[in-house]
C-alpha cells in the first residue's frame, strides 16, 4: 500500500506524467521564443546601427567629396584671372588692409641732413573741388563698356595672396621701402588694367590711350643721391659741421625759415628738383617717353594722417606760412603739408606735368596745377582703408588702386602743358629755400608723439547724374566765386547727395583753422566740372602728336651732306622734301630758318624727347619747309654758357663729326 501524500502535496488537480510534460515543453518554447526574438531585436539593432554607420559614411564620404569638388573648384577659381572689380576688392582687402607701418622710431630712415634747395613754390594751395566728379567721369567710361569690365582679365587670387605673403612681413620703414610696397599693391595693378585697355582699339580710343603706361623710377636712386651731394657741396662751408640726422629742433616757437626769392633770369641758375623718392609715370610711344604725372613718397611716420589732416587746407604760402611763427600742432602741419607739396609743385613744373599725387603707403594727396594758372596747385586727401565702406554702391573705386587708376587715365586724357603756361610759371613763381626734412625735425617731440585726433571724414560721393553735371558745374562756380571772405570750406561727406554738393578733401579741422583773412578775393579758387569739354579734350589729346614732329629722323650721311652742300642722300626718309638734287641750306641758314620757325610757334615742329642731363634737353626738331628733322640740344639762359662750350668742343672735332661722332 502506497504512502499517504502529505496535505501541503495536494494543490491543484493532480496531473499525469504526460501533462507535466506538455507544461514544461510549453515554458521552455516560451523561453526559446523569447530568446529568439531577443536575437532577432539584436539583429535588427545591429542592422540598424550597421545602416546608420553606412548612411553615416555615406554622407561624410558625400560631404568629404563635396567639400574636396568646392575645394577644387576654388582652387581652379583662384589660379583663374579675375575681373576688373573682384581684382579691386582683392587687392584691397588682402594688399591694402594689410599695410603695416614701423613704429620703432629706431627701425625707421630719419634721412640724411642736406642745405635746404631753392624750389619753386605755388602762391596758393587750395582744395579740388570737382575731383570726385572727374573720377567718376572716369569710371563712367567703364560702365558704357560692361563687357570688359565682366572678362577676367587680371591677376588671380593665387598671385595676389603670394604679394601678400611677401609684404605681411615687410612693415614700411622708409621711402624705398614704401616705393616697393606701392609697386607691389597698387602700381602693377594699374599698369596690367591700363595695358589691357590698351590692347582693346574701342577703348584705347574712348580713354585716349597713345603708347604704354610705365610706372618707374626716374633715376637710379643712388645715382641721383650722389649727384644731390656733389651739387650741395660748398667749400666754403667745409669747416661747419653738419647738423645730425636727429638732431631736435624746435622746442620754442617754430618759424617757417627760409624766405621767398624771385625767380629771374639773372644768370644764377636754380637746380631742377632731383630727388631719389620722386618719379614720373611716363607714356612711351615710339622713341618718346612722355611723363604723364609725378609721384613724391613720404614714408608714413614723415607724414602722419592726423599732420596731413591738420595741414591740407587752403593757404597762401607767402602769407600764411613763409617767415611765420607758431607753436600749435596745426602750424606744425601746416608747415610740413606746405613743404611736400612745395616739393613735388617744383617737380612737377620742373618736368611739365600738371598732375602728380603725394603717396604715404596710408594716404594720397591728389594733386592738380590748373591750365590756367600755374600758381596754384589743387589738392585732394584719399585715404583707401576708411573711405571704403561696406555699404557704400561706389566702394571699389574709392579703393587704392580704383583711385590711381581714375587718376591715371584722367591724366592721360590732357596734353602736355603749352609754352605760354610754362612762360607764366617761369614768370610768376618765386623760390622758397626749404628742405622737407628740416621742417620735420622743428616739430617738438611731444606734438608728434601725442596728435590730437584726426577729423577725417571718409570721402562718399553718389555718382552724378548726367542731366544735373552742367547745373552742378555752374552752381560750383557761382559759389566759388560768390565767397570773398570764406575760408576753407568745410569738408562733409555727401551722403544722401546726387549733385546739389561738392566733395571736398575731408579735413574739418583746417576749416575753422583758417585764418580770417585767409581765401579772400583773389584766394577763391573755382574749377569747372573739368577744365575743357569732352570735344576740347579730344582736341587736346590729338595735339600731343599732331603739333610735334612725326617724321623719321635724317640720315647722318643728309646732315653731313647738307653741312657740305653735297648732292642729297636718296636713303634719307624726307630726302623727296629737301628739294633739287643737291642741299640747297647750309648749316647757318638752317638754323636761321629754323630759328624763324621756332619765334612763330614754339610748339609747332619741336618736341622734348625728355632726356635731360645737367647742362641740355634733347628735342626733336623739324624744319617744316624742307623736312629736316634732327635732334637738337637745348638748355636754360642760365646754362648757355656751358653748351657755349660744347658747341667749341665739337668745332675742335669737326674733321670727325659725321663719321665718327654725330
Amino acid at each position: 500500500m502506497p504512502p499517504r501524500p502529505y496535505v501541503g502535496d495536494c494543490v491543484g488537480v493532480p496531473r499525469s506524467g504526460g501533462e507535466a510534460a506538455t507544461g514544461d515543453r510549453k515554458i521552455a518554447d516560451r523561453a526559446g521564443m523569447e530568446e529568439t526574438i531577443a536575437e532577432l531585436r539584436r539583429q535588427l539593432e545591429e542592422q540598424q546601427r550597421l545602416r546608420e554607420a553606412a548612411e553615416r559614411r555615406e554622407g561624410e564620404e558625400r560631404q568629404a567629396r563635396e567639400e574636396e569638388r568646392k575645394a577644387r573648384a576654388e582652387a581652379e577659381r583662384r589660379v583663374q584671372p579675375n575681373t576688373l572689380f573682384r581684382l579691386l576688392d582683392r587687392c584691397h582687402v588682402s594688399l591694402s588692409q594689410a599695410i603695416r607701418v614701423e613704429t620703432d622710431a629706431t627701425l625707421t630712415t630719419q634721412g640724411d641732413a642736406t642745405d635746404p634747395v631753392n624750389r619753386l613754390y605755388p602762391k596758393r594751395i587750395v582744395p579740388w573741388l570737382d575731383f570726385p566728379q572727374l573720377q567718376e567721369q572716369v569710371w563712367e567710361k567703364f560702365d558704357r563698356t560692361a563687357a570688359f569690365t565682366s572678362r577676367a582679365l587680371f591677376p588671380s587670387d593665387t598671385q595676389i595672396d603670394y604679394v601678400a605673403t611677401n609684404i605681411q612681413n615687410s612693415p614700411i620703414y622708409s621711402e624705398a621701402s614704401l616705393r616697393n610696397f606701392e609697386r607691389d599693391t597698387v602700381d602693377n595693378f594699374v599698369e596690367k588694367v591700363i595695358k589691357a585697355l590698351q590692347d582693346d582699339e574701342p577703348l584705347r580710343q574712348e580713354f585716349g590711350i597713345q603708347g604704354r603706361v610705365t610706372f618707374y623710377d626716374r633715376a637710379n636712386p643712388s645715382e641721383t643721391s650722389l649727384e644731390n651731394s656733389l651739387e650741395q657741396m660748398n667749400l666754403q662751408d667745409a669747416r661747419t659741421p653738419q647738423r645730425p640726422a636727429n638732431a631736435r629742433r624746435g622746442r620754442g616757437r617754430g618759424r617757417g625759415r627760409g624766405t621767398a626769392q624771385s625767380q629771374k633770369r639773372d644768370g644764377t641758375g636754380r637746380r631742377r628738383n632731383r630727388r631719389a623718392d620722386q618719379f614720373c609715370v611716363h607714356l612711351v610711344a615710339d622713341e618718346r617717353q612722355i611723363p604723364v604725372y609725378a609721384v613724391e613718397f613720404k614714408a608714413p611716420h614723415k607724414a602722419t594722417i592726423p599732420e596731413l589732416v591738420a595741414g591740407l587746407h587752403q593757404m597762401d604760402l607767402a602769407r600764411d606760412v613763409i617767415d611765420q611763427e607758431g607753436d600749435t600742432f596745426e602750424f606744425y602741419a601746416t608747415r610740413l603739408v606746405a613743404a611736400v607739396v612745395t616739393q613735388i609743385f617744383s617737380y612737377m613744373v620742373d618736368s611739365g606735368v600738371r598732375y602728380g599725387y603725394i603717396c604715404t603707403g596710408e594716404a594720397f594727396v591728389f594733386l592738380h596745377i590748373p591750365e590756367d594758372d600755374p600758381t596754384v596747385v589743387q589738392y585732394f586727401l584719399c585715404i583707401p582703408n576708411q573711405d571704403v565702406q561696406a555699404d557704400d554702391g561706389l566702394r571699389l573705386h574709392r579703393t587704392a588702386i580704383g583711385q590711381v587708376l581714375a587718376f591715371t587715365l584722367q591724366a592721360l586724357a590732357v596734353g602736355p602743358p603749352t609754352q605760354e603756361w610754362h612762360d607764366a610759371a617761369h614768370d610768376k613763381l618765386t623760390t622758397w629755400k626749404v628742405e622737407y626734412l628740416d621742417v620735420l625735425r622743428e616739430i617738438p617731440e611731444t606734438l608728434r608723439k601725442d596728435p590730437r585726433a584726426s577729423n577725417y571724414r571718409p570721402s562718399h560721393w553718389k555718382r552724378e547724374r548726367k542731366r544735373d553735371r552742367k547745373k552742378h558745374n555752374t552752381r560750383s562756380r557761382a559759389r566759388a566765386r560768390c565767397q570773398p571772405g570764406a575760408s576753407t570750406p568745410k569738408h562733409s561727406s555727401i551722403e544722401g547727395s546726387g549733385s546739389d554738393q561738392e566733395s571736398h578733401s575731408p579735413s574739418t579741422a583746417a576749416a575753422s583753422r583758417s585764418r580770417s583773412s585767409r581765401g579772400r578775393g583773389k584766394n577763391c579758387q573755382s574749377t569747372t566740372g573739368s577744365e575743357r569739354t569732352r570735344a576740347d579734350r579730344d582736341n587736346k589729346q590729338t595735339s600731343r602728336t599732331d603739333r610735334h614732329s612725326t617724321r623719321p629722323y635724317c640720315t647722318i650721311a643728309c646732315i653731313r651732306g647738307m653741312v657740305n652742300r653735297e648732292p642729297l642722300d636718296t636713303k634719307c626718309p624726307n630726302w623727296k622734301l629737301h628739294g633739287g638734287q643737291r642741299h640747297s641750306l647750309g648749316p647757318q641758314e638752317f638754323t636761321r630758318q629754323l630759328h624763324r620757325q621756332l619765334a612763330r610757334d614754339r610748339d609747332l615742329g619741336f618736341e622734348q624727347l625728355h632726356v635731360c642731363g645737367r647742362t641740355g634737353y634733347l628735342m626733336k626738331a623739324t624744319l617744316l619747309s624742307r623736312g629736316y628733322t634732327v635732334t637738337i640740344k637745348a638748355t636754360t639762359v642760365e646754362k648757355q654758357h656751358r653748351l657755349q662750350a660744347e658747341v667749341d668742343n665739337y668745332h675742335h672735332l669737326r674733321s670727325l663729326q659725321g663719321q665718327h661722332i654725330p
